[in-house]
């Protein structure tokens, strides 16, 4: 049975550096999903008629996430044909609404309000995720379901062949799992809908992952660059949010931060010098 961390050792397991190698590090596991997520079979899929349905987090609350593809994106006038979105089911087997960044921040301003004293550990956790820092490789096959649907309409699911994918993913204790549950308490969807801090954070894992995938195909492609260098995605989206989380702790003027997302159409990066500042000193720089 996991058991409830103290605080201060809560904080110590989820203390991270910022580095160059950290950056140049994050860039090689980064493109080493990509690939892989890039390599699922996708030969006779269509969106909202047959669709795969990967299996690849359970949380210690028995939620299930996947991914599900291919995405919207992959039908529209510029078609992205390896958009995938995650998708999260209940222990009780409800399905979550498909989401967008704007929940997520939804979700941060309810926990700015509630917990407002766990900020720190919420942005070491969004730290951590844009540099896939301490990310595990795992190697092997995962559970897979065919679904033919009419729009949104779910008509038939169906066991399929396992898929094999080499990637690299959150990996944290289920001490640590448990303790943030704990102290974080349930995360509320816009519609009522709960689910806990872990698949919160697993659930976000998989929808940046598929930024990273999309603007990779965009860049090589659509654009037929010579080299996807990176600049936006994971990393990005994670700072994005880094910055809002910022401000939720009182240390950022709400006129910066729309100023920042303005200019940067909608995706502000903050000062690598304000990770320690935003995470209450869990993320140093070197």
């Amino acid at each position: 049975m996991p058991q409830i961390l103290p605080i201060e050792e809560l904080r110590t397991a989820l203390s991270a550096t910022y580095s160059r190698s950290v950056l140049n590090q994050s860039r090689v596991l980064r493109q080493a999903n990509i690939d892989s997520f890039r390599c699922i079979d996708r030969v006779g899929l269509k969106y909202s008629e047959l669709e795969h349905r990967i299996l690849l987090y359970t949380t210690l609350c028995g939620e299930n996430i996947y991914v599900q593809m291919p995405g919207k994106e992959s039908v529209n006038t510029v078609q992205m044909p390896l958009d995938f979105r995650p998708k999260l089911e209940s222990a009780d087997g409800v399905i979550m609404q498909d989401a967008s960044f704007g929940l997520i921040w939804d979700v941060l301003d309810g926990i700015g309000w509630q917990h407002r004293e766990h900020l720190s550990l919420v942005a070491s956790i969004f730290f951590r995720m844009g540099y896939m820092y301490d990310y595990k490789r795992t190697e092997t096959c995962y559970e897979c379901s065919a679904l033919s649907l009419e729009g949104e309409i779910i008509r038939e699911i169906r066991q399929t062949e396992p898929v094999e994918l080499c990637w690299h993913h959150i990996d944290l204790s289920d001490d640590i799992w448990y303790s943030l549950n704990n102290y974080l308490g349930e995360v509320i969807i816009s519609d009522g809908f709960r689910i806990s801090f872990e698949a919160f954070i697993k659930f976000v894992d998989l929808l940046i992952q598929n930024e990273d995938c999309k603007f990779n195909y965009k860049s090589i492609d659509l654009q037929e660059e010579p080299d996807y260098k990176l600049r936006i995605g994971r990393t990005t989206t994670c700072d994005a949010n880094l910055l809002i989380l910022f401000y939720l702790k009182g240390s950022y003027k709400i006129s910066s931060l729309l100023n920042g997302f303005q200019k940067a159409r909608g995706v502000p990066t903050i000062n690598k010098e304000d990770y320690p500042k935003v995470t209450d000193g869990l993320v140093s720089n070197i």
